[in-house]
């Protein structure tokens, strides 16, 4: 093996010893004969770093590449525990950064070899990403938000905090495009006119109102009731597309100079005045005389239609069949596995502010997005599908571009070998705009568009061997629960993200899923999910409650067991993530779910431990959190006033049965660096009595609240952890 420097090494050694020993902490306590930095680093990519940044508007989902960059420094190989690439992710749609939540991918050792190609197979590409769904507006009030990408390996980076400096990893940012929903008639007359008549909206909004305009059908949320199973957006409108003499028109050099004046940028407006070329605008022309086999009148009738519009047919023809890729408008960039969520991530830029079709409200172009993969390892690309992505012009766009995900779900666990195969394979995707590209020639390369390969890892597991069982329950792989307390062991993570999970262990709270494998050999059987409370050694119950589940299209549904629980299992192309059933028994007691498969018994069983009993303001010592200001002190300051300057004391308290962490908060602004004492947070119960004191010298004469928080470490609903509760106290500094 070769020499791995001490600060990658022993790095969460380091870390817990000294929070400030590479000099990136920004806690309250900050001081350096407290915390002095013994060796500063920051940002150092020299393992990993984030490829690209981008948002998938079909299925709401951030995404960002995280590309793996050596054979070593990540913990062990596949049969040990590895290490965490952690990415957390922020978005700014005009009023600040707000944190979207953060993701991992599990990555390894993995040694340095060829592909059948003889290719070098590293560096690789991991995907992380997280479902982000933000109120979304009419298709003429575009959303361009920014958003930013934290890359930190084995150390997350800390919630809500957009300036967090990781040691080892970057941050990355792009500019993206949020789907945009129907018109909602009145209140979009509103968001529209106002702006453009200089109108005081709340004026126009009672004009409006008195016009007894139809209310529209409410659109359905983007984001399905599990927050891990987005669905397709319905569609905007279902307005035709622009015409072909209309698109000539659109993108005549008169007319595209005058569009180009509505530019905010100078550089997009530079590119927005340059006409768009014919065998741009008119390419579906070109492929459908190609394409289709058309009788000699209507083939002549085509050339004549593309006479009258000032093209060659002939040239177009021949433009377009270079097979050279243009990249001009649109560009792959990135291309990698998310093997959390079981899917390839493709990220393209459009790079031009015009060019594709039409403008937000009108049907514009799609971006097509094909996915091959060599997982047999036989030097042979096969097809995996091909994902649609809607594009159009935005004049308004960053001069950087707006960066898209194409996203694919793949049947990852029919793949799936032991920990001692490497495990990396040759991926490729090909992008091309307004025409499908090729099912069957994974060399072929679209006009519009280019082609990317790389590699991938994907993490060993169970293969398809006809077994039924329980694969995940709680959304955490059973092999990381323990089979007799039921709760999390300490190397254990979410199955759908990533994301660590506390080494202290971990209960369940709201609804526990259990999935099993989508495997072909099981395909016609019966099974059913029993549960039974272990605590009160209660009977065993068949499980009959609705369960989501989504197609290899994206398009998800609700299935409802009969009262006695039988379903037929689960194929991949009707439920990509294998998922059995939904229990939510309340509670905190011990439970065990049991797979019946019909004519065998009972063939798998997992025991979960429950913990619904939030942390809250109670005479419950066991699960309590209590904040005041003394008693003293406080009856001196009338009504809770103090001058600039004082320093206010106070006792608090922060306990749990499953506890994860307590820390203090300050509204309306931040807490300034070392003003409360002696410190802001903490990861062991706060006993009776704890005391604090806020030094408000560095705080401008305002109305304040302390806030505590403190949270427990259960897996909710089985997809994230920290569950939270606030308490309060108000205070004034004259």
């Amino acid at each position: 093996m070769p020499t791995i420097e001490t600060s990658r090494s022993q790095f969460r050694r380091l870390i817990a010893a000294n929070p400030n020993h590479f000099g990136t902490f920004s806690g309250a306590a900050t001081v350096t004969d407290l915390l002095p930095v013994v060796e500063p680093k920051s940002s150092d990519t020299g393992y990993e770093e984030i490829g690209c940044v981008a948002y998938s508007p079909e299925r709401s989902r951030l995404e960002a590449t995280v590309v793996v960059k050596r054979s070593f420094g990540y913990g062990g190989d596949p049969c040990q525990d590895g290490s965490v690439e952690w990415v957390r992710f922020f978005v700014d749609t005009g009023s600040g950064w707000v944190d979207a939540g953060a993701s991992a991918a599990r990555v390894f050792d993995v040694p340095d070899g060829t592909d059948c190609a003889d290719r070098p197979d590293h560096p690789y590409v991991a995907v992380v990403g997280v479902d982000w769904a933000p109120a979304r507006r009419v298709c003429s009030l575009p959303q361009l938000p920014r958003v930013r990408a934290i890359l930190s390996w084995e150390h997350e980076p800390t919630p809500g905090d957009p300036n967090y400096v990781p040691v080892w990893g970057e941050v990355a940012e792009d500019h993206v495009q949020v789907a945009p929903r129907r018109w909602l008639v009145a209140g979009d007359l509103v968001d529209v006119l106002a702006p453009a008549l200089t109108i005081d909206p709340e004026k126009l909004a009672q004009i409006v109102a008195g016009l007894d305009l139809p209310v529209p059908i409410p659109e359905p949320d983007p984001v399905g009731p599990v927050a891990l199973n987005p669905q397709p957006l319905p569609p905007v409108a279902t307005v035709p597309p622009i015409a072909l003499d209309r698109l000539a028109r659109m993108y005549a050099p008169e007319k595209v100079k005058a569009l180009a004046a509505r530019a905010t940028d100078r550089k997009v407006a530079k590119l927005a005045a340059e006409p768009v070329p014919p065998h741009r605008f008119a390419a579906s022309l070109a492929a459908d005389a190609v394409a289709l086999p058309l009788p000699q009148t209507a083939a002549a009738a085509t050339a004549v239609s593309a006479a009258a519009l000032g093209i060659d047919l002939g040239d177009l023809v021949a433009t377009l069949s270079e097979g050279k890729g243009n990249t001009t408008y649109e560009e792959l960039e990135c291309l990698g596995l998310d093997d959390a969520a079981k899917q390839l991530v493709a990220t393209f830029r459009v790079k031009r502010p015009t060019g594709f079709s039409g403008p937000p409200c009108s049907a514009g172009s799609t971006e097509y997005v094909a996915f091959w993969a060599d997982f047999d390892d036989d030097c042979r690309y096969r097809y995996l599908g091909t994902v649609k992505v809607s594009a159009h012009d935005f004049i308004t766009m960053p001069a950087g571009g707006l960066s898209y995900a194409a996203v694919l779900p793949v049947d990852l666990d029919a793949y799936r070998r032991l920990c001692e195969e490497p495990g990396l394979h040759r991926v490729r995707a090909v992008l091309s705009w307004n025409s499908p590209p090729s099912t069957t020639d994974p060399d072929a390369v679209p006009h519009w568009g280019n082609r990317l390969d790389t590699h991938v890892h994907v993490l060993p597991g169970h293969g398809y061997d006809g077994t039924a069982r329980l694969t995940i329950v709680g959304g955490v792989a059973t092999d990381e629960i323990d089979p007799v307390t039921g709760i999390t062991r300490p190397v254990a993570h979410i199955a759908y993200n990533g994301a660590v999970l506390d080494p202290r262990g971990c209960p369940f709270a709201g609804r526990v899923t259990a999935h099993g494998p989508t495997d072909p050999a099981l395909a016609g059987s019966t099974y059913r999910l029993l549960r039974r409370d272990l605590t009160t050694a209660g009977p065993a119950i068949p499980v009959a409650e609705p369960f989501y589940v989504v197609d290899s299209t994206g398009h998800g549904s609700w299935l409802t067991p009969p009262a006695n629980g039988w379903m037929s299992w689960p194929v991949w192309s009707g439920n990509t993530l294998g998922t059995l059933g939904y229990m939510t028994p309340g509670g905190d007691d011990r439970w065990e779910v049991m797979l019946e498969l019909q004519g065998a018994g009972v063939v798998d069983t997992q025991v979960f431990q429950l913990d619904n009993t939030l942390n809250a303001a109670s005479t419950d010592p066991a699960n309590a959190a209590h904040l005041a200001v003394d008693p003293g002190q406080l009856s001196a300051q009338a009504c809770g006033k103090f001058t600039q300057g004082m320093a206010i004391h106070g006792t608090f308290d922060a306990t749990d049965a499953w506890f994860a962490q307590w820390w203090f908060e300050l509204l309306p602004t931040s807490l300034p660096v070392g003003a409360l004492t002696p410190s802001a947070s903490g990861t062991t119960p706060a006993p009776v009595g704890s005391t604090w004191t806020l030094d408000t010298s560095a705080l401008t004469p305002c109305g304040y609240v302390l806030r505590l928080r403190s949270s427990d470490r259960a897996v909710i609903s089985s997809t994230h952890t920290g569950r939270s509760v606030a308490v309060d106290v108000g205070f004034c500094i004259e």
